[in-house]
């Protein structure tokens, strides 16, 4: 019986007992609310996706909600409700990275990558929700000239699951991503804001056969030129100079594509201009979903000539998916969603399932190193994917995707945080939205 109660020579006893060790070793303190009067400084634009859950992800039970529909909204950070503004529904999907937002000051208009399109029909179950849903084909622009009364101005086809958005500083372009074979990289021209002509690249490096990573999966204009930073495949980074000469676009690449990662979803460039700084969430696959370690934030130093260079590697919480720079350029942090994506019921078994976090590090302007500022602070709620910083740089402002006790859930929420002595302060302050807010964007 001894050699039955034995597993390749370790006993069943000894292996539930380190099973048990390293799921308590992932646990996470919940950082108390405190009665502290928020300051955001700035306004939010909210998106979210009620088609699915959280748990989703692991189940494909999406659990909709009759009258809860994808949503776009535009928020005062400081909680002014004297001027309210409407919601508009907006097809989005959280099955994408959080950069499926930008928007443009000029001419007051936002715009939403549509990486999967709406769920429709009473199904209330999918077999994989990363491949049955439909495809998403459009950037949607709203007008919010008059933020009260938002509009959409132009849905405009222009790949298949498109991945993120990003506008150039002078708003004459916008670049997305795409997983149309020879046409991943989407390069718009924009005539008062609205696109008005296509273009497409490709490159020799991006995966065709990696159906789930392959591609341009996220991808960053500068702050000041004509220059893009861009997801390669999840795992490489890449920059281009892109040149509109009379609505004729060329790009050159900038240096060689860059080996940066395990997995990284969002990448930020710094204010300076010189670095570009990513979240690698160090996912794997299979097992890799509930064995990882923590994520990292890596910081690259950008040359114009070429010469990249990895500056510094810092870790952070668990699946850092989204994360800020603060507008001063001193600070990021990050939203570690941990593995709250598992579902309430049934997955015991996967830790770290029950909190999430937040991880504040210091950036040292001059050099681009990274520095984690203390603990990680953990609060309730599932798939936060999201944090940005105010204004101001002293508030941040957190998408939490809905309870993971609800089996129904209607609603989702913005927590709110102070930075105070390189510590974060949770706040009581919380502003409801539609379930399943996943990208946050901030709005001067």
């Amino acid at each position: 019986m001894k050699k039955a109660m034995k597993i390749t020579g370790i006993s069943l006893g000894t292996v539930l007992a380190l099973f048990s060790v390293w799921h308590l070793a992932q646990g996470q303190s919940i950082a108390p609310s405190q009665n502290v009067s928020p300051n955001f400084k700035g306004r939010l634009l909210a998106i979210s996706d009620a088609d699915m859950i959280a748990g989703a992800y692991a189940n494909g039970e999406l659990n909709k909600v009759n009258g809860i529909e994808d949503e776009l909204l535009l928020v005062d950070g400081s909680g002014d409700s004297s001027n309210p503004m409407e919601p508009l529904h907006v097809s989005n999907s959280v099955i994408s990275w959080p950069a499926i937002l930008e928007w443009n000051p000029t001419n007051q208009l936002a715009y939403v990558a549509e990486t999967r399109s709406v769920h429709k029909g009473d199904a209330q179950k999918m077999g994989n929700v990363f491949t049955d849903f439909p495809v998403g084909k459009k950037i949607t622009v709203v007008d919010y000239t008059n933020a009260a009364t938002p509009k959409i101005v132009q849905e405009k086809e222009v790949g298949e699951n498109i991945q993120g958005v990003s506008i150039n500083a002078s708003g004459t372009l916008l670049v997305s991503g795409s997983t149309t074979i020879g046409k991943e990289l989407v390069v718009m021209g924009l005539k008062e804001g609205l696109i008005e002509s296509v273009q497409y690249f490709t490159h020799e490096d991006i995966s065709t056969k990696d159906t789930g990573n392959g591609g341009i999966r996220t991808i960053e204009f500068h702050p000041t030129k004509n220059i893009i930073a861009a997801n390669l495949n999840n795992t490489h980074l890449i920059f281009f100079k892109i040149t509109d000469n009379n609505g004729t676009i060329s790009l050159s690449q900038l240096g060689k594509t860059m080996e940066v990662a395990k997995r990284w979803s969002v990448g930020n460039w710094h204010p300076s201009g010189k670095y570009f700084i990513l979240s690698d969430l160090r996912w794997g696959d299979g097992l890799g979903q509930i064995t990882h370690g923590k994520g990292k934030l890596v910081s690259i130093g950008f040359d114009e000539g070429g010469n990249h260079t990895i500056i510094d590697k810092e870790k952070v919480g668990l699946s850092p998916e989204g994360f800020d720079i603060s507008p001063d350029g001193n600070y990021a942090v990050t939203a570690n969603m941990r593995r709250t994506w598992a579902p309430k019921k049934g997955f015991w078994f996967v830790p770290a399932r029950k909190e999430s976090s937040l991880s504040l590090v210091k950036i040292n302007p001059d050099t681009g190193e990274l520095t984690k500022v203390g603990k990680d602070y953990g609060f309730e709620g599932a798939l936060p994917e999201d944090a940005v910083f105010d204004l101001e740089n002293n508030t941040i402002a957190v998408a939490v995707y809905h309870d993971r006790n609800e089996e129904f859930p209607t609603e989702g929420w913005i927590d709110f945080w102070e930075v105070k002595d390189d510590e974060l302060i949770k706040t009581e302050k919380q502003l409801k939205v539609a379930r399943g807010v996943h990208n946050l964007l901030l709005i001067k």
